[in-house]
């Protein structure tokens, strides 16, 4: 009697399972298949992620080729090209070769123009577009007036990376512009500051010497 109550007990956890089995499967295999859709589909974007990085990485080499061959202007274009289609991390580092080329080939204005491009954009770090006005200022030194270049140096925050140097170039633009009382005030705090790097603050230092002295 034990061994056929353990027998039936047995079949009924069997039907049992069955039953379960029937009416859990689809979904346990929709999950299987979904997983492996979602392996697969990883996959098959990091293959082709990796190949549009290998061909971005070819058609740099190729605008660096026109740099060595002499020709600043045509790499400067296959630079900007890349630029437009490239969506990985040779994009930003393409368009400030796009504007060290262009300043190569003796066109600042579109190199500034290069780098406000790069310094409005929202989708570029700050850093980056930090750096990019500043370079902007500095290269259009000579051809923006002084109120374009404080406008740019201005827009550079005290915590930026290029906050310092953005401070000494703003200082010239001062006195570019005739205000050598505001150049002062901007050089002793830049020669005042200890985060400041040594080359700056020495350059600054010499500087307010030149002009009559820090502002007490």
């Amino acid at each position: 009697m034990a061994n056929f109550i353990e027998e039936v007990d047995e079949e009924v956890r069997r039907e049992r399972m069955q039953k379960l089995f029937k009416r859990w499967s689809p979904l346990v295999f929709g999950v299987v298949i979904a997983l492996l859709a979602g392996v697969a589909g990883y996959q098959i974007w990091h293959n082709h992620r990796m190949e549009k990085a290998a061909a971005a990485a070819s058609a740099f080499d190729a605008a660096l080729s026109k740099v060595q061959a002499g020709k600043p202007l045509d790499a400067a274009k296959a630079f900007a090209d890349l630029a437009q289609t490239d969506d990985s991390g040779y994009a930003l580092l393409a368009r400030f070769q796009q504007a060290a080329n262009l300043l190569e080939g003796k066109d600042v204005k579109g190199a500034i123009a290069a780098l406000d491009a790069v310094a409005a954009d929202n989708a570029v770090a700050a850093r980056y577009r930090d750096l990019a006005r500043y370079l902007a200022a500095f290269h259009g030194f000579d051809t923006l007036d002084a109120a374009d270049l404080k406008q740019r140096l201005s827009a550079i925050p005290a915590d930026s990376l290029w906050s310092a140097n953005a401070r000494e170039l703003l200082a010239l633009a001062e006195l570019k512009a005739g205000e050598t009382e505001a150049a002062r005030r901007l050089l002793t705090t830049l020669s005042d500051d200890a985060m400041a790097p040594v080359n700056l603050r020495g350059r600054a230092t010499e500087l307010l010497a030149a002009l009559g002295g820090p502002v007490q």
